[in-house]
């Protein structure tokens, strides 16, 4: 089971030739996605400020992907683990309590020692570096 992060969802919608996009599509043909409240938020809003031409395929990828979806809780009554920018607690919050294998994400705050003690997180590079064995030669 994969979370994926904004960045992540946006440069894949943005930019279909991305690494970003590669990544997501693998993620949605070999493993189960999970996606929080939250970042479907997040996206929608970013994309309507800077992308508004690419909110049809936003809307489209969310209609046509089978995808888990965690609710982002407004109260947390656990130990979170120290994340740089505030705004992205509830992310990490509901990946927390959705419990994935692995997390996606470019954005280097949740790159630490301190979250990976509760799920590995990849940049979407690394992600396909490492699963993604479908076009090595033997």
């Amino acid at each position: 089971m994969c979370s994926s992060i904004p960045n992540v969802l946006i440069s894949a919608i943005v930019w279909p030739n991305s690494v970003a996009r590669k990544c997501l599509n693998f993620v949605m043909d070999y493993h189960r996605v999970v996606v929080c409240e939250e970042s479907i938020h997040e996206v929608f809003d970013v994309m309507k400020e800077r992308f508004p031409e690419a909110l049809t395929d936003w809307d489209r990828l969310l209609a046509q992907t089978d995808f888990e979806l965690v609710y982002t809780p407004k109260h947390i009554d656990f130990r979170v683990p120290p994340i740089c920018d505030k705004k992205d607690t509830p992310i990490l919050v509901s990946a927390i309590l959705a419990e994935p294998d692995i997390m996606i994400s470019g954005d280097k705050d949740f790159h630490t020692q301190e979250i990976r003690e509760y799920f590995a997180v990849y940049t979407p590079a690394d992600f396909l570096r490492d699963f993604d064995h479908r076009n090595l030669k033997t």
